[in-house]
């Protein structure tokens, strides 16, 4: 899951060792942390962030309601959580994708950025309804970025600028969670429907963040 790590920039090796462990750390926490993965307090993700960013997130976790784009505004969507008491993880959660660094500058100061693109599969029933069941895939892109943010010559911490989208479950979500389309309520669920160019949630490729509930040729 990372890569060899070699120098980047004026970044050694040992730097992007760590960027990339720390990346890696937050993709588990973000997407396979179990609490949060059922809806509890994403704790282990937040501990990960910088106390900036920490701050900002933890605030607007519970926040309700939608932007312009018709995005949610909870910071919860930063992670995959299901609705409290939607999903019963059933079955592996599968993982495929990758992560390489490059040197960027932001505001004159020099970054060292982790891109990722990652795919996580998760298997999900209905509680106490096992027969009805359906997978949801969220699809993870864009870069953690490492630098002394705020202290001059401090420890690289990351500022997580990634971006996702989720395929299988259902649209119009207002408090950041997820709520899978089980087949069962696929043709009386309520919200909005599914719009756009059809999308592989199974590809890497092609996702902008523009698609706030984009169509879908399978889960």
């Amino acid at each position: 899951m990372v890569p060899a790590a070699k120098p980047v920039g004026n970044f050694t090796a040992a730097q992007v060792e760590a960027a990339y462990q720390t990346s890696r750390k937050l993709l588990i926490a973000g997407n396979l942390n179990k609490a949060t993965l059922l809806g509890g307090p994403p704790t282990a993700f937040a501990g990960l962030l910088t106390s900036q960013q920490r701050a900002d997130f933890l605030g607007r976790l519970n926040t309700k309601g939608v932007d312009k784009a018709g995005r949610p505004l909870s910071t919860r969507v930063e992670v995959t959580s299901f609705a409290p008491g939607s999903a019963e993880l059933i079955g592996v959660i599968k993982v495929q994708g990758s992560m390489s660094a490059k040197s960027v500058v932001f505001a004159g100061s020099t970054a060292l950025a982790i891109n990722v693109n990652y795919l996580f599969a998760y298997a999900v029933e209905q509680p106490g309804n096992p027969t009805d069941w359906t997978r949801v895939v969220a699809h993870q892109y864009g870069s953690f970025d490492f630098a002394p943010w705020g202290d001059p010559g401090g420890p690289l911490t990351p500022w997580d600028d990634t971006g996702g989208d989720h395929a299988g479950a259902l649209c119009g979500s207002t408090d950041g969670y997820l709520r899978p389309d089980y087949p069962s309520e696929s043709a009386s669920a309520a919200g909005p429907t599914p719009s756009g160019t059809f999308m592989n949630p199974y590809s890497n490729a092609g996702a902008d963040g523009s698609a706030v509930c984009a169509q879908t040729t399978h889960t």
